[in-house]
């Protein structure tokens, strides 16, 4: 009787891709939570439009995600653009936020 060998299987190298966070808008690159966001005096002072919030917070309900991340700056983690949405997620209690970085 003559044994037959298998030749080895060369390992195929799995390089891990960049999964889209599911639950978060595209263009996502972190999510993170307030505490870790700087927010400008100057963004502070302003008043949003209660319209214009009023539609994010419908759609955030509807969806369970805001429709862009935030933008910050990768370095110092200030808030760049975005800040309607930074304060609809904390209106409605959101844990973390969406963030795409700034360099």
């Amino acid at each position: 009787m003559s044994e037959t060998k298998e030749a080895p299987v060369p390992w195929k190298k799995v390089v891990p891709q960049k999964k889209q966070l599911s639950t978060q808008p595209k263009g996502t690159q972190d999510v993170l939570g307030f505490d870790k966001i700087v927010v400008p005096d100057e963004s502070l002072k302003t008043r949003s439009n209660p319209e214009k919030m009023q539609k994010v917070i419908e759609f955030v309900k509807r969806t369970g995600y805001l429709d862009e991340p935030l933008t910050i700056d990768k370095e110092s983690k200030v808030l760049k653009d975005g800040y309607r949405r930074y304060v609809v997620a904390k209106i409605i209690k959101m844990d973390q936020v969406p963030v795409v970085y700034e360099y």
